[in-house]
């Protein structure tokens, strides 16, 4: 009776707080999206770090009620709620640094104390560390930012971290435990088609992240409604497909669907065909249309939804207004890169030769060196631009990084 009435608890009382504090904080909107984002975040990060803590040995629970994949429910959305929208709202302007004291000291405290319920292993201490770091620290953050308007490429980054693991782990892991299934199967199945299915995940991830990205540069705002975008974004992907999110989604359930031989995750691509036609048509019908009544209608009826372009759209401008690419003349390396480049024939690109000058991207933004190149293939074709567009995941991201050091060390 004990336990029943504390796995409730563990649940219900940061529900009830949570649902008291939206109350409480209803007239800041910019608050309530932050706290709406923790629990976006935290719900994957907290599922997965509490599987992985299982599997190290760091704790196991006991029973084998409300469970997936060792974790209990209550425990899971509990977590997600009290060190998400709960701490948030509770204090949103505190410095978060003070949230890791009171996590550690509240978990150190009651977790022994839950045997037979939890049954904390020899290093229990140091994943209870590794768990808030994890799932509830940049929830926090995360939050934090979202109300102040600050730091939006981290915003971007970690909605995008927590997407992967939601679509590609969580809902596949639920829908298995629903409906029949186990990853399991995984170590059953051959290298060639483990590599296989690493490759086409590692493109299908390129599509997601690479929109979001473009969000981020060209639009100014992140990929959830609520927090969306200033500007319509039709460069990158976006003059390719209208929706690679969602696509990139759909892709990911049919290869994971594949690879487990599991028809029920397969399925899961019809639920990102649904979404398309509801929750995103009505959105952009609401929204988008609302917001630019002359640009999205002539945009969406050159990109398609689901299949992809082989050349991108441009949207017709004067050759004044068209993306420039600025390159040393001079410069075999860059001469023969953009030889490359010619062949292929861009759209809505113009390439000029300058003696001595630095490669460099200019249309809305500007990109120099390697980023410079990778930008401008998305100029080229589908194939040229999704090579482009991992590139610009790896170089875009370690140039902010290097920038960020170079003001420190000023």
């Amino acid at each position: 009776m004990a336990l029943f009435v504390l796995r409730h608890l563990l649940f219900l009382g940061p529900l009830a707080l949570c649902v008291w504090l939206f109350h409480l904080r209803r007239g800041d909107d910019r608050l309530v999206v932050g706290a709406v984002f923790a629990f976006l975040y935290g719900l994957p990060m907290v599922f997965v770090s509490h599987v992985v803590a299982g599997h190290l040995g760091l704790w196991t629970y006991g029973g084998t009620t409300l469970q997936v994949l060792g974790v209990p429910v209550d425990i899971w959305m509990g977590g997600a709620l009290l060190w998400g929208p709960v701490a948030f709202l509770a204090a949103p302007a505190s410095p978060q640094w003070r949230a890791p004291a009171a996590f550690i000291a509240i978990n150190g405290l009651t977790l022994p104390m839950l045997t037979p319920f939890v049954n904390p292993g020899p290093h229990w201490f140091w994943g209870v560390v590794g768990v808030f770091l994890v799932a509830h620290l940049p929830a926090l953050y995360l939050a934090q930012w979202t109300w102040r308007q600050i730091h939006l490429p981290r915003r971007a980054f970690l909605l995008a971290c927590a997407f992967a693991p939601l679509a590609f782990f969580l809902i596949p892991t639920l829908i298995m435990h629903a409906l029949g299934g186990e990853w399991a199967v995984l170590t059953e199945r051959p290298v060639w088609v483990l590599a296989l299915a690493v490759m086409a995940l590692a493109a299908v991830a390129t599509l997601g992240w690479s929109s979001v990205q473009m969000f981020v540069l060209y639009g100014e705002g992140t990929p959830i409604p609520l927090d969306p975008t200033q500007r319509l974004v039709t460069s990158g992907v976006y003059a390719y497909v209208c929706n690679p999110m969602q696509l990139s989604t759909a892709l990911g359930f049919l290869v994971l669907g594949w690879l487990l031989w599991n028809p029920w995750v397969l399925g899961g691509a019809g639920m990102a065909v649904a979404f398309v036609l509801g929750m995103v048509r009505w959105h952009h019908r609401h929204d988008l249309e609302r917001r630019f009544p002359v640009d999205w209608p002539r945009y969406r009826s050159q990109v398609p939804e689901w299949f992809p372009r082989w050349k991108p759209w441009q949207p017709s401008a004067p050759a004044s207004d068209s993306a420039t690419l600025t390159f040393d003349a001079r410069c075999s390396v860059q001469h023969a890169a953009v030889a490359v480049l010619q062949a292929l024939r861009p759209v809505g690109l113009v390439c000029e030769g300058v003696p001595g000058a630095r490669m460099r991207y200019r249309d809305q933004r500007s990109f120099t060196g390697c980023a410079a190149w990778a930008m401008a293939l998305t100029h080229a074709n589908f194939v040229a631009m999704m090579v482009g567009s991992a590139a610009l995941l790896i170089l875009l991201p370690v140039r902010g990084l290097m920038s960020n050091q170079d003001r420190e060390a000023d």
